[in-house]
């Protein structure tokens, strides 16, 4: 009887434990100080110029990104894009030079919710043969976003971020939904 007894109170205190463990709040994934080095599919706009049939190749822009993460809640991201495009008529390279700064507004065990606002200068350069043409213009930028984690790859960030977008290059504007159409995606490593 006694054995009964004790067999049932390990079993109490074993379920006590369990939904002890099961009930603890998650710990938030904390970045501060890490550095990340990896991909965006970024800024997302068609101009080349008057009359180009490769404008909508232009400015479809995958970016090189580096986050850091200052403290718990504020994050400085830095990306670099270039593109380069020619058909018989034109061609022409353009690029991205940005920063976004990122602030955290819920974090939770694998995932952090964050939004932020980003601002990058857009040099180009097209060759219509003849002659010649450079620009350089501005995008500014405003979003809200997630970055995850798969449990077992904790250094393995993926985001996801959703806003709006206002280019202005040349003679040539466009406000728009944040990367041109659905949202941006990323991919990073955590150092």
């Amino acid at each position: 009887m006694e054995t009964i007894g004790m067999l049932k109170a390990h079993r109490i205190l074993l379920l006590v434990v369990i939904l002890f463990l099961l009930s603890a709040p998650a710990m938030a994934k904390d970045l501060t100080h890490r550095i990340s080095l990896g991909y965006n599919s970024q800024t997302s706009f068609a101009w080349v110029g008057p009359g180009s049939d490769t404008a909508n190749a232009y400015f479809n822009n995958q970016a090189i990104s580096s986050k850091y993460w200052w403290s718990e809640d504020l994050g400085f991201e830095g990306l670099l894009g270039y593109f380069t495009a020619k058909n018989e008529d034109v061609g022409g390279w353009a690029a991205e030079i940005a920063m976004k700064v990122h602030y955290n507004i819920n974090k939770e065990e694998n995932m952090n919710l964050y939004t932020g606002g980003g601002l990058g200068l857009l040099p180009s350069k097209i060759d219509y043969g003849a002659k010649e043409k450079s620009a350089t213009g501005f995008i500014f930028m405003g979003f809200v976003g997630m970055e995850f984690f798969i449990p077992g790859l904790p250094n393995l960030g993926f985001d996801a971020e959703f806003g709006l977008q206002y280019v202005d290059i040349d003679t040539y504007s466009q406000f728009s939904t944040y990367g041109g159409g659905f949202g941006l995606m990323g991919i990073r490593y955590y150092f």
